[in-house]
């Protein structure tokens, strides 16, 4: 039976959130600011607060994530999808997360016409909210 390895049932995993990823930086007060701002409608102040956090905290997953919603809901899918893409490859070993970054990626794509490449983020997604049967 070598090779039919599957991950082991995990321990449920504490949800990744802005906080746990920014704890502690300067960076979650504009993060917050930039929430305030765009749930105001003040799209380009937000865009403003999340480029200086960045300049904080360059590493960061969901700033880049947060632009990356913000340009989804300004109509920007090709700016959307580079942010998101961003946000994944600095994103931490949390399947969640990833997963829901890869929904974004195919809202991005679906809104740009590109449906193979939508239903392959989405495929991604999937596998990982289902991590039973993936290999170790």
């Amino acid at each position: 039976m070598s090779g039919c390895a599957v991950r082991p049932p995990e321990a449920p995993v504490e949800p990744m959130t802005a906080s746990v990823e920014l704890e502690g930086s300067p960076a979650m007060a504009l993060l917050q600011r930039a929430e305030s701002a765009r749930q105001q409608g003040q799209g380009a102040a937000a865009e403003r607060y999340l480029e200086r956090a960045l300049n904080i905290a360059p590493d960061s997953s969901w700033l880049y994530r947060a632009l990356a919603d913000l340009r989804l809901s300004e109509g920007d899918a090709r700016g959307a999808e580079g942010f998101a893409l961003k946000a994944l490859r600095l994103a931490p070993d949390h399947d969640d997360y990833q997963a829901s970054l890869w929904e974004m990626v195919a809202t991005a794509r679906e809104r740009q016409g590109d449906r193979d490449g939508a239903r392959d983020a989405r495929s991604r997604a999937a596998a990982l909210r289902n991590p039973v049967a993936r290999p170790v």
